[in-house]
């Protein structure tokens, strides 16, 4: 079995025709494996959410294919696509997306909730998830009765609950202060260490050097890819040290 989760093979993608087509990603190919964690940087319009989306089967290319864990992701219908969001891929949303109707664990649970998980495994491990983000003891809370900061980090732990072979992130640290953003980049490591691949979004070079790879995206392009950044190695040994 391949250890390839995620690959990109030739991904265009087009927003509108004509005169006012934006040319979001140009011909962008890319491979990320299990156990590896892939910094994408790049100003402002640059393509590195449209990537993300791409990635986690929320939009669908203009030309090219999206591949995670061997299934192409354009041959699959509404539902079986929706069962590969569940079941194989964490989304940190950068404007978190969570319902205000439901609790911080229900939000944590819901993608198992869906997938047909009994309730009381549901809730044992959306609690764990919570603990592990270090909000177990609000795990009762609505998300207007929760920070930012707090919020942001239900929403990483519902991207990390169950057996997540993908996760995807787009500045999952924004709404956090750097002691807390650095342990979220940790628990994200640890999970790509145990088997999963990431893929994070970030214009800040220091949450970059948790990666492994950092691609450089200009006008939908790669223009550059390099190992952990140097100038910040210091970072990467911290994270693991021996």
């Amino acid at each position: 079995m391949t250890d390839i989760v995620l690959e990109l093979r030739d991904v265009t993608r087009i927003h509108g025709k004509g005169e006012v087509a934006v040319h979001a990603l140009r011909g962008v190919s890319l491979q990320v494996r299990a156990g590896e964690l892939v910094a994408i940087m790049g100003p402002s319009g640059s393509g590195k959410s449209t990537l993300l989306n791409l990635a986690g089967g929320l939009d669908a290319p203009t030309s090219g294919d999206v591949v995670v864990e061997g299934v192409v992701l354009g041959t699959l219908n509404r539902r079986e696509l929706a069962a590969v969001r569940r079941r194989r891929v964490g989304y940190v949303f950068q404007d978190l997306n969570l319902l205000p109707s439901l609790t911080a664990a229900e939000n944590v649970g819901l993608p198992l909730e869906l997938d047909g998980v009994r309730l009381r495994q549901v809730r044992a491990t959306a609690l764990a998830a919570l603990d592990e983000v270090g909000l177990g003891h609000l795990a009762h809370r609505f998300p207007d009765e929760m920070s930012g900061g707090q919020q942001q980090r239900v929403a990483i732990a519902r991207a990390l609950v169950g057996d997540r072979r993908l996760i995807l992130a787009d500045e999952p640290t924004g709404a956090l202060d750097s002691q807390t953003g650095e342990a979220v980049l940790k628990l994200m490591r640890s999970r790509v260490d145990a088997g999963a691949a990431g893929v994070l979004v970030t214009h800040e070079a220091r949450h970059a050097a948790w990666a492994d790879r950092v691609i450089f995206l200009r006008d939908g392009s790669i223009v550059d890819t390099s190992g952990p950044l140097p100038e910040v190695e210091s970072l990467l040994v911290a994270k693991d040290p021996a």
